[in-house]
């Protein structure tokens, strides 16, 4: 792309060019500014003096007097200044100077200047695809042979399964982090907060490009690339309805390609969690693809009412780690939240009373309210309940958006005496703080949707000046972007393929106080977001994750699409009676009575049904619990 060269070859000037004896530093996002956002740099040194902003023809067009240095705790003692240009609008290439000396990296002003760091951050995902070869021409460089079929997957003893000789295909999915695991709560709210970005930009993104595979049909690729993954999570539902917890080897590979780690593969355990996700996504999942793919549609919801139902009857289904199995865990011992989300998103697209019972059993209004993780997923249902105003009680959208803008203004309260103008605490930074960052900036997205106030969307833009480099260390933590890069990720093919650079677009863990690893030398408890090491052998701060990826993706295509459209999400409603899905064990029952032979279920009137043929040739239809509709 003609602009992503241009950009490489000034950015290359600006590094020759900058004295090294100049005393003055700025720390800056390094891969561009849309033109009509907040745009922003941290200065250290320059207190009081001016700096001039030029253009690429050299003419001045903008001078700021450096505002009073501030200390931002997580950077230790040095104090920054937060100089702010976001009076220049034109699109261009520019340089700040001070004392007729460059400071500071080449700064990109366009329209599009997020655009390519979305393809990026969602394009990770297909090369993280299992079961499946990824070809020169969707791949380039990083093509590689497939490997996991996950055709042939074993039960291990913790499934409940007795048969040591079945298998099932599990085949396709992502793969979780920087091994191969593939595991469900993980993909639970990175699938969601995917398909979120989708539901609420679907402008810009039904013409949105990915270069996979499926780019040339008529679905989105963004949905092309979800689906390969929420056919997987399909795959690991049981015939009762739970869900099995994660597919894995017994122990993580070693630094080998995907073809080469040739170990058993196993579904290990089956979790209320795990089942609960699947009902949150799948309902979700429902309504998103039913405009493409009735049939997939009807799978989802189906598989949605099933998990649901197990779950309902397998609460204390916690999962635990069995005996010789050391993948990764993501044991949760507090379902409750995982249950209000997933009868969240099963009401919002059915209207069915049943479900809005969680609240009844759960008081909305009680919690406690935390950011969002694969731990604690209240906030997920808070988004939903908010941006549906039509559907929920009055109530409990108050308790939703008070939850939101309760996160978001304590977000913003942390910028106050800000020099790095950066809304993290020292806390956050722990084992994957930049999904914390990126977590954070998905509930300012939410805050500006419910809002249009521009302080949201100014701070959430702050957490991606930050993670392209606005930040103490002056490094790009998405792999691919920025003059200072990530370059050793923790991810198995980019370390095995023997390729110099890592695959673009994969988000870094960040800075983590609590390295136990190889970084561990590198911490620095008196300046936190300094405690980094950009090195493979550091899992602690160079991982990279798909729920990490995954925020990320949603903040930098949301600030794009907001800006491309003029748009935000109409929060009005989804259609009426989308669905009725069954409830409790008679509806249970009755579902596996009426989807035998001369039955299949179909959408007719906006909701799912059973079309049950007698042997008459008789045809009637029955809703999902069972009652005759005429």
């Amino acid at each position: 792309m003609e602009f992503t060269k241009i950009f490489t070859t000034a950015l290359t000037l600006s590094v020759l060019s900058v004295s090294p004896l100049f005393a003055a530093t700025a720390d800056q996002n390094q891969v561009g500014f849309i033109t009509k956002s907040q745009k922003q740099m941290a200065v250290v040194g320059a207190e009081g003096k001016d700096i001039v902003f030029k253009n690429s023809s050299g003419k001045d067009v903008l001078k700021v007097t450096v505002p009073k240095a501030k200390v931002w705790l997580p950077a230790g003692d040095t104090a920054a200044s937060l100089v702010d240009f976001s009076e220049i609008t034109t699109e261009g290439n520019y340089q700040a100077y001070l004392n007729d000396e460059p400071i500071g990296h080449p700064i990109i002003i366009a329209n599009n200047a997020f655009e390519d760091v979305t393809k990026a951050s969602l394009k990770f995902f297909y090369f993280q695809r299992a079961s499946t070869a990824l070809t020169e021409e969707y791949a380039g460089i990083y093509a590689r042979a497939a490997g996991h079929p996950d055709t042939d997957v074993k039960y291990h003893a913790s499934t409940g399964k007795t048969d040591t000789e079945a298998t099932f295909d599990g085949s396709k999915g992502w793969y979780d982090a920087g091994d191969y695991g593939k595991y469900i709560v993980n993909s639970g709210i990175s699938t969601y907060t995917l398909l979120q970005l989708y539901q609420q930009n679907k402008e810009y993104f039904k013409k949105f490009n990915l270069n996979i595979p499926e780019s040339k049909n008529d679905i989105p690729d963004i949905l092309d690339e979800i689906r390969w993954n929420l056919d997987w999570m399909l795959t690991m539902q049981d015939d009762d309805g739970g869900v099995f917890h994660k597919l894995t080897t017994l122990k993580f590979s070693g630094t080998v390609m995907p073809e080469k780690d040739v170990a058993a593969r196993y579904a290990i355990g089956k979790s209320v969690t795990a089942s609960w996700n699947l009902a949150a996504v799948a309902a979700l999942a429902a309504e998103i693809y039913s405009p493409y793919d009735k049939d997939f549609a009807v799978k989802c919801a189906t598989a949605a009412s099933k998990a649901r139902i197990w779950a309902l009857n397998n609460e204390a289904a916690l999962f635990e780690q069995p005996a010789g199995v050391n993948t990764g865990t993501y044991s949760d011992g507090y379902p409750i939240d995982e249950e209000i989300w997933a009868n969240t998103e099963l009401y919002r697209i059915s209207k069915n009373p049943v479900f809005a019972d969680v609240f009844k059993k759960y008081p909305f209004k009680k919690f406690r309210w935390v950011l969002q993780s694969w731990q604690y997923t209240y906030a997920l249902a808070a988004f939903t309940i908010a941006t549906n105003p039509e559907i929920f009680d009055t109530d409990i959208q108050d308790s939703a958006r008070a939850c939101i803008f309760s996160l978001a203004d304590t977000i913003l309260n942390s910028l106050d005496n800000n020099g790095y103008g950066v809304p993290l605490l020292e806390e956050d930074f722990n084992w994957g703080s930049n999904s914390f960052a990126a977590n954070k900036g998905m509930v300012l997205i939410h805050a500006y949707i419910l809002s249009k106030e521009e302080k949201y969307l100014n701070a959430a833009t702050a957490i991606i000046d930050y993670i392209l480099g606005r930040n103490p260390l002056n490094i790009s933590y998405l792999t691919g972007y920025g003059v200072n890069s990530a370059k050793n990720p923790h991810h198995r093919p980019s370390q095995a393929d023997g390729i110099d650079e890592p695959i673009p677009g994969m988000l870094v863990g960040g800075p983590n106080y609590s390295a136990n690893d190889c970084a561990s030398k590198y911490v620095q408890y008196d300046a936190v977001a300094r405690s980094y090491y950009d090195n493979s052998c550091s899992y602690a701060t160079n991982e990279v994750a798909i729920n990490w990826n995954a925020p990320f993706a949603y903040v930098v295509g949301s600030l794009q699409a907001i800006s491309t459209t003029g748009k935000t999400y109409d929060i009005k409603t989804v259609p009426d009676h989308f669905m009725e899905v069954a409830d409790g064990i008679k509806a249970k029952r009755n579902l596996q009575k009426q989807i035998s032979v001369g039955s299949k279920l179909i959408i007719r009137n906006g909701a799912v049904q059973v079309q049950k043929t007698d042997r008459d040739g008789k045809i009637q239809y029955f809703n999902v619990s069972g009652k005759h509709i005429r």
